[in-house]
């Protein structure tokens, strides 16, 4: 491959094309022009102009953009706009606001990593230094601002409704009819704003305190907006079906398309259960509606380590919740709880400390609660509190409790969607889950390609026209005349993930290019600095 600097028309010539509706490739030319596709197919010399910039993709594929509708990229677009994590997968959309909280407020972003981010944006080429913003449109003002290489959109989150309405007399009960009233007017501001739906987060505080009423409040102005409701549901083990009829509950009082996100049984107690939710979003679905799932294929989740705690601990927040663990008869009823919680879960052994911020704690990353705790003579639940007690509540870990076959059978479904349930991260930020740096590959090179999961097609459907349908993205995730030029141009051969969970920063291999908008972002497997990304709006 060889290419010229930045042209306003490019033509990718002999390349094996995917239209991303899951139909068998062909081989053909994608002509792109002022940031749109122009033709596909065979293209006459007629219809190129003079100055086309031609690139051979003669052995390599060619494919829409990568949509990816879960992320917790939120101020990572503005930290890191150069998006490196996603231009290398080939994620040319990024969706954030997901898990009930969305980028509406930067006020409650903390002083010191307010000054840091303002700097990286004024040093990576913004124009001015940002202002902290106080909505969704504040914050896609500021996406633009950044310039970032790959486009973004948002959700808004469920958890900043019900802050900004209770403001500090959080009380751990389902709102009232009056507060209702002031969270569905919220809800169609940020609609208004351009926002595509909005994200609940119902295993996190304050979604934890949230009832069917409460949410459908929220949800009915994004049904009336035609947008999605993206839920983390309330319990992914034990009381997964429970969780899912619980979603279908708020659909069928707000009317709002839904999506589980992330879809998985947690602890092998659980395993076996997705299939019984995915039949009965099948039978709602049936019925005139639409709930919908996603996954992403790895079989380790990634979250905070204060999940494991009881909804009493944690519904009034971090510092009332660490009152709580440091009263001894309120602690003991928290780890007997929380060990109860694990247990049915997987255990203690598969929960893995990933990201620990005290010096003196450091040694634990990588390890098992339970083996911490038998270094340190404990009982694994008596340690879990002692550690989230030391690290003020802020413990990332690993949980390694999904079943495979769980995961090909969410794989196999006809409405399930990739995701990656990640960040636009940097290495200098240390270990990553491997989730935020192979997803998309992984399920194309390992499980379409290698282990014959689903076809090839199928896949990258799954990656592009399937979740901009979700999304309601109408010109974005399909290869065909008049559609923005976001594509992906790879080896149907060799590409494949190489990031693992000892070594989550080995990018990808297989990517040639990716384009923006029209711009090469990537060329010959490298980045190339332009950020022609956009912010996207709910149109």
């Amino acid at each position: 491959m060889a290419q010229e600097g930045r042209r306003a028309w490019v033509l990718l010539e002999n390349g094996l094309l995917f239209d991303g509706l899951g139909s068998p490739p062909r081989k053909g030319s994608v002509l792109i022009g002022d940031g749109r596709i122009a033709a596909v197919g065979e293209i006459s010399a007629s219809a190129v102009p003079s100055d086309v910039a031609k690139v051979d993709a003669r052995g390599l594929a060619v494919c829409p953009g990568f949509i990816n509708i879960h992320s917790h990229s939120d101020t990572d677009m503005l930290m890191h706009p150069e998006s490196k994590t996603l231009l290398k997968q080939g994620i040319t959309t990024e969706v954030v606001g997901n898990c009930g909280g969305g980028p509406v407020d930067a006020r409650e972003i903390s002083e010191e990593v307010w000054e840091e981010l303002a700097a990286a944006m004024v040093q990576k080429g913004a124009p001015r230094r940002p202002e902290r913003w106080t909505s969704l449109k504040g914050y896609l003002e500021t996406v633009s601002l950044a310039r970032p290489a790959a486009n973004v959109a948002a959700l808004f989150g469920h958890g900043d409704v019900r802050k900004k309405v209770l403001g500090d007399q959080e009380d751990g009960k389902p709102l009232n009819e009056e507060r209702r009233r002031q969270a569905s007017a919220l809800a169609r501001q940020y609609m208004e704003e351009g926002a595509f739906g909005m994200s609940s987060g119902l295993e996190y505080v304050p979604g934890r305190c949230a009832d069917a009423m409460e949410l459908a409040a929220v949800a009915a102005p994004v049904a009336e907006f035609g947008g999605i409701h993206a839920s983390h549901i309330r319990n992914e083990g034990p009381m997964l079906l429970e969780s899912v009829e619980e979603i279908i509950r708020v659909a069928e009082l707000s009317g709002v398309r839904s999506e589980i996100s992330h879809l998985k049984a947690v602890g092998p107690a659980n395993w076996g259960k997705v299939k019984d939710a995915l039949a009965l979003m099948d039978e709602f679905s049936a019925r005139g509606m639409t709930i919908a799932a996603d996954f992403y294929p790895y079989l380790a989740s990634s979250t905070g380590l204060s999940i494991v705690l009881p909804d009493w601990v944690v519904e009034r927040g971090t510092a009332r919740g660490l009152e709580v663990l440091r009263d001894p008869e309120l602690r003991a009823r928290a780890v007997r709880e929380s060990d109860e919680r694990t247990e049915v879960q997987g255990g203690w052994a598969r929960v893995v400390i990933t990201g620990v911020e005290k010096p003196e704690n450091k040694w634990m990353e990588g390890l098992d609660v339970a083996a911490i705790a038998a270094k340190i003579g404990k009982h694994p639940a008596e340690a879990a509190v002692d550690i989230l007690i030391s690290e003020d509540m802020h413990v990332r870990i690993a949980r390694f409790a999904m079943s495979e076959d769980d995961l090909i059978y969410i794989m196999r479904h006809p409405e399930t969607c990739v995701v990656t349930d990640g960040w636009n991260t940097v290495p200098e930020k240390g270990k990553t889950h491997p989730r935020s740096v192979g997803t998309f590959p992984r399920v194309i090179g390992h499980y379409a390609r290698d282990r014959g999961v689903i076809s090839m097609e199928e896949a990258i459907r799954k990656c592009t026209s399937l979740p901009a349908k979700k999304l309601g993205l109408k010109d974005r995730g399909i290869l065909a005349p008049g559609y923005w030029a976001d594509l992906v141009v790879f080896s149907p051969e060799t590409l494949i993930d190489r990031a693992t969970y000892d070594d989550p920063w080995r990018y990808p291999e297989g990517i040639e290019a990716v384009y923006v908008n029209g711009v090469a972002v990537i060329f010959e497997g490298e980045l190339t600095g332009e950020r022609p990304g956009m912010a996207l709006y709910r149109k």
